[in-house]
């Protein structure tokens, strides 16, 4: 009796174990049908049916031959049962795993559809969050992000190209310019009213042969210029008023020339390895880490996670620029105590401080974005709320410190004219966020958080979105959206710069090596 009981066992054992679960979907944004998929080992699986459906493909099942068979738009695609290899356009393909066949379904290695070789087949980006479960499906694109910002005297825009894409450069209108982008794709058309007196609008629409981007200015006195980088492949187009040199204090750094900069001890202003003459510093701050989660998801998205991707993107982008020198607190998921992180910025020679967390709610209805500075009481009972869950990380930390000594930071450390810049500083910065996101904006608030207290420098903290709210918490999973919150920050941070006459006294570099001419 022992012998046939053991015999299934040992067979699944040999066949290797195999478990259901049922992964949520995502297709640019909106939820769609669950999966029903199987995990052996490491490896996931969905059903070869569940996929066609997923990308909109044609599929045939031959389970004499284990022969699976998919079409997207006259393009083959064959599996094999028990193979390790896919043939492609009849190119062959390495799968992690083999071809399975569970329930008479043939069932195809999740990983594959992750791929680069399958985006390229299909025409679709696909991620996977494992312990989200999510699978998020976005249309590939070969075009943007679009970005655009306004500094002084000039007003950039950017467009990210991939690499077998080519283009064309011509003049429209009064002042105005149109790129055209032959056999380019974009998931839908992106329009934005910039109106700083030198740019009046930008529009980037796909087209039946090419994409077009047009960029409408204030008129005949606006001059353009065009440079292109690499790592991404972007498009930088630099706008003037005529007469007027451009302000950039540096010329676009490429943005996998990055290395934040992050260190735990021994890090001084004038030994900092990042300093630049000229150039302000800023200290980007991801919130939580390491043993200290933050909020979670109600699909288990950690908000230590969020808040890194979106940090390193802003730290990115801000080397990209070349307008600042920038420190990360953390670029890891470390846990870093909250003194310590005013203690980095401190010893930096920060001019900036900027703390990047995810909101959470008992609600499951509240939603959006807000932006905070320092003051000892809150600006309302819902601004409080998120400061004493952020302070309650001092419980986890070692040597916390009193309130006592806390309140000698405030008084100390926390000056009426860093609180003030500060203000300024977070309103510049929701009214951008305004300006790019399709989120709620909750406004200016104010509270105690103690991340900002101990900082020589004006400080805020964006609340990027909430991870309790359903379309908030798989919004913040997407890069690009996290992108546009970035962009937003980051064009903040330009107004303000403007307004302080940090770019007063700079050579416009940036703006006059840009390549001029017609491509």
């Amino acid at each position: 009796m022992r012998r046939i009981l053991l015999l299934p066992l040992l067979l699944l054992i040999g066949a290797g174990l195999s478990w259901a679960e049922t992964l949520s979907v995502t297709v640019s944004g909106h939820r769609r049908d669950p999966l029903s998929a199987h995990k052996v080992g490491s490896a996931h699986y969905i059903g070869a049916k569940q996929a066609a459906r997923l990308y909109g493909a044609q599929v045939y099942w031959y389970p004499v031959s284990g022969r699976v068979q998919m079409s997207l738009r006259g393009k083959p695609l064959l599996f094999l049962v028990e193979s390790k290899t896919a043939r492609l356009n009849g190119q062959e393909v390495r799968l992690e795993a083999p071809v399975i066949v569970r329930g008479s379904q043939a069932m195809v290695p999740l990983s594959f559809f992750l791929s680069e070789e399958f985006a390229s087949w299909s025409g679709f980006e696909t991620s996977f969050n494992p312990r989200t479960r999510l699978v998020a499906v976005d249309h590939e694109s070969s075009i943007g992000p679009l970005r655009w910002f306004s500094y002084k005297g000039y007003t950039r825009v950017v467009l990210e190209l991939s690499q077998k894409l080519r283009y064309n450069v011509a003049p429209r209108g009064v002042g105005g310019l149109e790129l055209s982008i032959p056999f380019g794709a974009l998931e839908g058309p992106e329009e934005a009213k910039i109106a700083d007196g030198i740019v009046d609008s930008v529009i980037l629409k796909p087209g039946s042969k090419a994409a077009v981007l047009s960029v409408k200015t204030a008129g005949a006195q606006v001059r353009w210029k065009i440079q292109e980088l690499e790592r991404p492949r972007r498009v930088v187009i630099d706008f003037s008023s005529d007469g007027v040199q451009a302000s950039a204090p540096n010329p676009p750094r490429e943005a996998s020339d990055y290395k934040p900069e992050t260190s735990m001890e021994g890090l001084s202003t004038a030994a900092s390895p990042t300093a630049a003459k000229g150039r302000r510093r800023i200290v980007i701050d991801a919130g939580h880490g390491g043993k200290d989660s933050g909020a979670t998801g109600r699909r288990g998205v950690q908000e230590k996670d969020i808040n890194l991707l979106a940090a390193q993107e802003l730290a990115a982008l801000l080397n990209e620029e070349g307008h600042f020198d920038v420190l990360m607190t953390r670029n890891d998921d470390t846990f870093i105590p909250l003194a310590e992180r005013s203690r980095l910025a401190n010893e930096f020679g920060a001019d900036l401080f900027i703390s990047v967390h995810c909101n959470a709610s008992r609600s499951s209805g509240d939603t959006g974005y807000e932006v905070y500075f320092l003051s000892e009481k809150a600006s309302d009972p819902e601004a409080e709320r998120p400061a004493e869950f952020e302070n309650s990380v001092l419980k986890l930390e070692d040597h916390a410190p009193q309130d006592g000594q806390a309140s000698i930071l405030l008084g100390e450390l926390s000056k009426t004219e860093n609180i003030n810049a500060a203000s300024e500083l977070a309103a510049l910065i929701a009214r951008s966020l305004s300006r790019r996101v399709a989120l709620f904006n909750r406004g200016v608030k104010q509270a105690a958080f103690y991340v900002l207290r101990g900082t020589h420098a004006p400080s805020i903290l964006v609340e990027m979105a909430y991870l309790t709210h359903r379309q908030d918490e798989r919004k913040l999973e997407s890069r690009k959206f996290r992108r546009k919150i970035v962009d937003g920050v980051y064009a903040g941070l330009v107004e303000y710069s403007k307004r302080q006459g940090w770019f007063a006294n700079s050579e416009g570099e940036a703006h006059g090596q840009a390549a001029a001419g017609r491509h």
